[in-house]
C-alpha cells in the first residue's frame, strides 16, 4: 500500500502591528471625535455663563419690582440708572404705560449688563413687566 503524503503547509507570516492606512483611519476618527467633544464643551461653558448672567439680571429686576411696590412708587415716563451687583455693572431702564384702569400703570423694566467701557453688552438684556396700583393718600 502506498501512503499518501500531504504537502507541508507553507508557514504564514504573522502580521505584527498596524498598517499605515489603519493608523491614519484611526487618527482621523479620533480627530473628528475630539473636535466634536471640544465644541460640546465650549457650548456647555457658554450656556452656563449665559445662564448665570441671566439669573443675576432676573434677580435684580425682581428686586427693583419689589422696591417699587414696597416704596409705593408711581413712576412716570421713562428713566434709567446704573446698578452694581456682584462686581458687575448694569443699566436699568424703565418705561411706563397707561392701562384701561386709570389707577393701574404698566411698568416695563429692562436690564443690560455693561461692559468695561460702560456700553451695554450686546449679548443679553432682560425685561420684566409689572403693574402698579396708584398709591392712596392716607
Amino acid at each position: 500500500m502506498t501512503t499518501l503524503q500531504l504537502p507541508t503547509p507553507i508557514p504564514v507570516r504573522q502580521q505584527q502591528g498596524f498598517t499605515l492606512l489603519e493608523v491614519m483611519v484611526a487618527l482621523a476618527i479620533f480627530a473628528v471625535a475630539a473636535i466634536a467633544l471640544t465644541q460640546a464643551g465650549m457650548s456647555y461653558t457658554y450656556a452656563v455663563s449665559t445662564l448665570s448672567e441671566r439669573s443675576a439680571a432676573h434677580y435684580l429686576l425682581m428686586n427693583e419690582a419689589a422696591s417699587l411696590r414696597i416704596n409705593r412708587a408711581w413712576p412716570e415716563g421713562r428713566g434709567e440708572r446704573l446698578l452694581e451687583q456682584g462686581g458687575q455693572r448694569w443699566q436699568l431702564r424703565y418705561q411706563t404705560f397707561p392701562t384701561p384702569v386709570p389707577a393701574v400703570r404698566r411698568v416695563e423694566l429692562s436690564l443690560a449688563a455693561l461692559d468695561p467701557s460702560q456700553q451695554p453688552a450686546s449679548s443679553s438684556s432682560q425685561r420684566l413687566v409689572i403693574f402698579l396700583n396708584q398709591p392712596t393718600v392716607e
